[in-house]
């Protein structure tokens, strides 16, 4: 496995005999979670079922894209874009081309910025939504199928727009009229569960990254959660953060010493914040990126109000190096640090962050993995998952709806003159 849990710092503020306790609940849950039969309802991201011909569909697609196209534009919004952003700001390295995310804003001035960006360029754009009725990728889709109008005949527009949709959507509908490529949307799957489906998967392989790496990933993960019901890092981590939720801290910042993991943490704030905060319950999901942001809330992180839990993501293996090299002729005060390498000054800013907001009253989980790859996201994002859906059940609500959101968007639609 390239990922693993570790609760010492967590383990200190709760008795080990409860901690057993809801390990067991958290076992409970995720036994049903696999062994339910109504997984063609919310649960198809369980044991994901990615057909080899769609897979391959999608892989000739992404080296259509790559070889032809230098600009993509990835139009979703909320949990339809942000595992594959997650995924490529942290690995793409240029062998696909650039990406442009759109969708998820109303501002104007995104909105125009952003169409100038695509100007001269050769672009191809994938339109995701579940049920095509948000209103940011469907505004954004209009605007720019009229951009993409002025500039390719029929023929090349049809190539060049793939929409991803639930079967029989408004979606699929256009797609068949106007020629698009279709893929599906798994209707067993809500957003925020989406990493492992056509939605993820055709916009991390445009990118140049590996589909069948991170596959392999999730599928490690899903084995160790079958295989390991009581010790895997999704039923620890859920069992440990319900624990402290009980004991009154009801906020976790997800954070990292490592920058490329930053729209993890916005993913992550995504999936716990849609999937827990309902029925005047749940924890508070926020996030940051040490260090930098230890210069903001590192403060309050040691001394503020002590509702606060910390979980965070580290990497053994940054896949990179730089050394600093001494300079006598130079009198800056950092001599200390002739010969050191940057990795090993960031884990050793990391180790004392950990251990002074440990001591300093923050239970403290953390998630080491091995590397920053492919199947390393593959395996996050199947534990973080699985962990929000045991965590949501623990806490008695369904980790599954949004019935906050659908009233904001009504609310929303009143206001614009659409009947709802």
């Amino acid at each position: 496995m390239n990922v693993t849990i570790d609760l010492k710092k967590a383990e200190t503020y709760f008795k080990e005999e409860d901690f057993k306790v809801s390990r067991e609940k958290a076992g409970m849950a995720l036994s049903r979670f696999l062994t339910m039969e109504d997984h063609e309802k919310v649960l198809g991201w369980v044991s994901p079922a990615i057909l080899d011909d769609e897979l391959e569909a999608i892989k000739a697609k992404a080296e259509e894209i790559k070889r032809e196209g230098d600009l993509f534009v990835l139009v979703g919004v909320g949990g339809s874009n942000q595992a594959a952003r997650a995924m490529i700001e942290a690995l793409a390295d240029g062998k696909g081309p650039e990406i442009l995310y759109m969708g998820n804003t109303l501002s104007p001035y995104s909105v125009s910025k952003m169409l100038k960006r695509m100007e001269g360029r050769n672009v191809y754009i994938n339109v995701i939504a579940k049920n095509f009725e948000t209103l940011e990728p469907g505004s954004h889709f209009r605007i720019l199928r009229q951009w993409m109008k002025k500039r390719y005949d029929r023929e090349e527009m049809a190539k060049r727009i793939i929409v991803t949709g639930t079967k029989g959507s408004r979606l699929e509908g256009i797609a068949k009229e106007n020629g698009y490529l279709f893929l599906s949307f798994p209707t067993s799957v809500g957003g925020r569960y989406s990493a492992f489906s056509p939605v993820c998967l055709l916009p991390i392989a445009a990118a140049g990254l590996d589909p069948d790496m991170y596959l392999a990933g999730m599928k490690r993960a899903a084995e160790d959660c079958r295989a390991n019901p009581s010790s895997n890092p999704a039923v620890l981590y859920g069992a440990a953060r319900n624990l402290l939720y009980e004991r009154g801290y009801d906020i976790e910042m997800l954070v990292s010493f490592e920058p490329r993991y930053s729209y993890l943490t916005k993913w992550w704030v995504q999936l716990f914040g849609e999937s827990e905060g309902k029925e005047k319950k749940g924890i508070f999901p926020s996030s940051a990126i040490y260090s930098e942001d230890l210069h903001s809330i590192g403060q309050y992180m040691q001394e503020g109000r002590r509702s606060l839990m910390e979980t965070f993501v580290s990497a053994e293996n940054p896949g990179a190096e730089a050394v600093i090299a001494p300079d006598p002729d130079f009198r800056d005060g950092f001599d200390y640090l002739n010969g050191m390498d940057f990795d090993q000054i960031n884990k050793a800013a990391e180790e004392a962050t950990l251990n002074a907001h440990w001591r300093g009253g923050v239970p403290c989980i953390r998630f080491l993995s091995k590397n920053i790859s492919e199947e390393t996201f593959g395996e996050l994002f199947y534990y973080f998952m699985m962990a929000c859906g045991i965590s949501g059940t623990m806490m008695n609500i369904n980790p599954f709806d949004q019935e906050g959101v659908e009233e904001y968007k009504r609310s929303m639609f009143s206001a614009l003159g659409k009947k709802v």
